[in-house]
């Protein structure tokens, strides 16, 4: 049975740049393959700060869907604005799922129609029904596709990417994500346990065998206390699974004990491997950190601009209050 590795007991303090200004890396924890490094606000006025921003679960409510591809939000926080994640999925028995394209500004209590929405469940009729209902997240291997198709009005076009996804796993069910999903959950559920929320945490980077895939950031501890779980479930222990299955590993130093004097001596050992192993996995994050550079304005709403991230094999958005960021998702497309 796998155990949880805590592999640097003490958080680093010194803050991050770029995209991650005002953060500092937390310990390194792991679960199998999927490996989480907590990002922490580096000030505690920088929590209040974004006090205004609304969790998502207990804020958003699903009016409906008026036709296949559109999805009726609405914002049920009266005195705060929602960030609604990229690419959050809603699932209902007897009625076609749906999944968003890109990132959603709500502000209090307004409602919003999204017509650039993918059906994720291809051949199954019926339009979603109201209701405050939790979502999901699209695998991580979905998620490109999803990039690249957003503002495309076709509640089609994401049925072959979820096919081809479906097929990595050695199942063919065609555009229909539940049919991989739910037979795999029980077999997902084990990461949202076993990398635990730390206090104060609003986001973090994943890494998958070791290398950077994905880096999450949330306006305030309570909405990342919401999201953390649907993304270790949903769309990094997919990308864990698969990884498994494809029979990849951890590349790990092995420690040297030539010449160990005693106890002490392998606990100094032990320590400066753990800080090695921190600096090489922040050097991977401090990389992307600089995204910042290719960053491009797509929207602005409720004095919160909104901007696209395509570079290289990165995508993802970012959303700034004045000169900071509140919410990112950034994606690796090639793990």
């Amino acid at each position: 049975m796998m155990e949880i590795q805590v592999k640097q007991e003490a958080a680093e303090t010194s803050p991050l740049m770029g995209l991650l200004a005002h953060l500092a890396p937390g310990p390194l924890l792991s679960w199998g393959l999927l490996e989480v490094i907590g990002l922490f606000p580096v000030s505690v006025d920088q929590e209040q700060r974004h006090a205004r921003f609304a969790p998502p679960l207990r804020s958003l409510e699903l009016v409906g869907s008026p036709s296949y591809g559109t999805l009726v939000l609405r914002n049920r926080a009266t005195d705060g604005v929602l960030v609604l994640p990229m690419h959050v999925g809603f699932f209902q028995p007897g009625a076609q799922n749906h999944a968003t394209s890109r990132v959603l500004i709500l502000d209090a209590g307004e409602t919003l129609t999204v017509d650039d929405c993918f059906c994720i469940q291809q051949s199954q009729s019926g339009t979603l029904r109201q209701a405050q209902q939790r979502f999901c997240m699209l695998p991580l291997g979905l998620r490109r596709a999803a990039f690249e198709l957003q503002g495309v009005k076709d509640f089609s076009q994401l049925w072959k990417a979820i096919a081809a996804y479906s097929r990595r796993y050695g199942i063919n069910y065609g555009g229909h994500l539940e049919r991989w999903l739910r037979p795999s959950f029980s077999q997902l559920l084990p990461y949202r346990h076993a990398l635990e929320l730390q206090p104060g945490q609003v986001g973090a980077a994943f890494f998958l065998a070791g290398r950077l895939v994905g880096v999450e950031l949330a306006p305030n501890s309570a909405y990342w206390a919401e999201l953390m779980p649907i993304l270790l479930i949903y769309c990094y222990g997919a990308a864990a699974l698969l990884a498994q299955r494809q029979g990849r590993a951890l590349a790990r130093s092995t420690l040297d004990l030539t010449g160990l004097r005693d106890l002490d001596d392998l606990q100094r050992r032990l320590e400066e491997a753990r800080r090695e192993e921190q600096r090489l996995y922040l050097a991977q994050l401090c990389s992307v950190a600089e995204l910042h550079k290719h960053a491009r304005l797509v929207e602005v709403h409720a004095g919160l601009r909104v901007l696209s991230i395509s570079h290289s094999e990165w995508f993802g958005q970012a959303v700034y209050a004045d000169s900071e960021v509140v919410y990112l998702s950034l994606f690796r497309s090639e793990l």
